[in-house]
């Protein structure tokens, strides 16, 4: 083996060793460090999606504290936005007709 590989491979193995030797707590300490852990952020858009048109029109509605942004009626490939609007509970539900299948809605929150 030529020395300047012979000398790398000796730094690494050095620098492995002091690396795992700092890493570790001091011997006789074997309580757990606890590690601070940001909170995932909060999406201010929900999906909302319901599937029983074929029986009731789909009738959905956002919860207290959101607004509807968007609704939408599907059936088959193809979509289109919902049917009616209406006011309902302070808030506004949309349906969907007969021929849709499923209705997908986004709600905002404020």
């Amino acid at each position: 083996m030529k020395f300047p590989t012979l000398a790398l491979a000796a730094l690494v193995i050095i620098a492995v060793v002091l690396f795992a030797k700092n890493g570790l707590p001091p011997s006789g300490d074997t309580a757990t460090q606890a590690v601070a852990v940001a909170p995932l952020p909060v999406s201010p858009i929900r999906t909302v999606t319901s599937n029983s048109c074929a029986s009731d029109g789909c009738p959905v509605s956002c919860e207290d504290g959101e607004t509807l942004l968007s609704a939408f009626c599907i059936a088959g490939t193809k979509a289109r936005f919902a049917d009616t609007l209406k006011l309902a509970k302070g808030g506004v539900a949309a349906t969907c007709g007969m021929g849709a299948s499923s209705v997908l809605m986004y709600c905002g929150r404020q």
